[in-house]
């Protein structure tokens, strides 16, 4: 993993834990285009989405991500 890739994790956990999951789907999907897909990013997402109750905008965002790049 490379410096930019750890600094753009470091950056969706610290979106996660301030509540900012729609933020974080979006640093989501440029992580994925520029690092390739990580299936631990997308478990805590799913994790973060099922706590907190978002709207179904975001929700089917977070769809679309887990379908990118399989």
């Amino acid at each position: 993993m490379t410096d930019a890739s750890r600094r753009q994790c470091a950056e969706l956990r610290d979106l996660r834990s301030a509540g900012a999951v729609a933020r974080a789907l979006d640093l989501a999907f440029e992580h994925f285009a520029e690092f390739g897909r990580d299936d631990d990013i997308v478990d805590r997402l799913a994790a973060a989405i099922e706590h907190a109750g978002l709207p179904g905008d975001v929700c089917r965002r977070f769809v679309e991500l887990r379908a990118s790049q399989r």
